[in-house]
């Protein structure tokens, strides 16, 4: 019998025999990726932060004449959020390499995720894809979050209004992020059929997918993802704090060691979570993967034009519609 809901204690068990003696296989690469782009970003946060400084100061030498050192501030600013984009993108295409990476290992038990099958899933990622299809995500969300900004701004004055229309316009994002969220794993599992085809379907796929799952996923990355590292950042962070409050600078920098290399160390977990959720779903689940993308796929005669050819079924003027045949000697 097909269900929606997956058991907690179920899953768990089977997230730690899937875990059991590939860990460190995995964690070391996700742990350096995780970090070096944690640098990285942090490095380009003081470089933007301090290019904004300069371009403020920059602007103050307009009235001396002095346009080419604004310009060169404008340039540095743009050059370090290309930069910025850069990085961003470059993880979520990592993201994707460990997630697909996991969901390989969960296919195949024999197979373990290591920096060597990382790199391999990232260099054979369709990029393209994948970017378009993060982008449609985002705009989705956005356009179903508009009108309530509109609202918000109409009724600024209104304080109460305003607050109660960013708590709606939280749980509409909240909600799309949840039927959303299976949309990479979907187009993986159909790659060949987005040929020439919109990765907006892949969409509306999960939407459909999604169909009375989401409070298990919500559940699932609720308990498995977040409350783990939740209570580990609380207990360090709070740790960092204190040791920030009474200056005992030693006590705030490990407290803050030890929370990332906690995050870094757990993020394995996290990855895993979401992939087995998929796999665990796909045979339980009313709705199979075929049936998701039941009437979204355009046929490849409207894609190449063959279905708008009006003279595709004329008789040609050649043979004048009549069989051709061939000369006896």
């Amino acid at each position: 019998m097909k269900r929606n809901h997956l058991p907690l204690k179920e899953f768990i068990n089977q997230l730690k025999s899937t875990l059991k003696g590939k860990y460190n296989a995995a964690v070391w690469p996700i742990a350096g990726i995780t970090l070096l782009y944690l640098a990285l970003t942090a490095l380009l946060a003081l470089l933007f932060t301090r290019s904004a400084m300069m371009l403020g100061y920059a602007t103050m030498l307009i009235m001396y004449g002095m346009i080419s050192q604004v310009l060169l501030a404008v340039v540095e600013a743009l050059g370090i959020l290309v930069l910025w984009f850069l990085v961003t993108f470059g993880m979520y295409f990592v993201n994707m390499s460990i997630l697909y990476s996991y969901q390989d290992q969960i296919k195949n038990p024999n197979l373990k995720v290591s920096a060597t099958t990382i790199w391999k899933h990232f260099k054979h990622l369709n990029k393209n894809q994948l970017l378009r299809l993060t982008l449609y995500s985002s705009l989705f969300i956005f356009l179903w979050t508009l009108p309530l900004d509109i609202v918000a701004a109409l009724v600024a004055k209104n304080q109460a209004l305003v607050i109660a229309v960013r708590i709606a316009n939280f749980l509409i994002t909240f909600w799309k992020t949840l039927e959303y969220s299976q949309a990479p794993l979907l187009y993986r599992d159909q790659q060949p059929a987005f040929l020439g085809q919109s990765m907006r379907h892949a969409l509306t796929a999960s939407r459909r997918f999604m169909g009375g799952k989401k409070l298990s996923f919500f559940t699932v990355e609720l308990v498995v993802s977040f409350l783990p590292m939740l209570v580990w950042g609380a207990i360090f962070g709070g740790l960092a704090y204190y040791g920030n409050y009474t200056a005992t600078y030693f006590v705030m920098y490990a407290g803050l060691i030890i929370m990332l290399l906690g995050f870094c160390a757990y993020a394995p977990v996290v990855y895993l979570a979401t992939a087995q959720f998929y796999e665990q779903s796909k045979p339980q689940s009313p709705i199979s993967v075929e049936d998701a993308f039941v009437k979204t796929f355009k046929p490849v005669e409207v894609l190449t034009g063959e279905a708008y050819d009006d003279t595709a079924d004329e008789p040609s003027a050649v043979d004048d519609g009549e069989p051709i045949v061939e000369n006896q000697k």
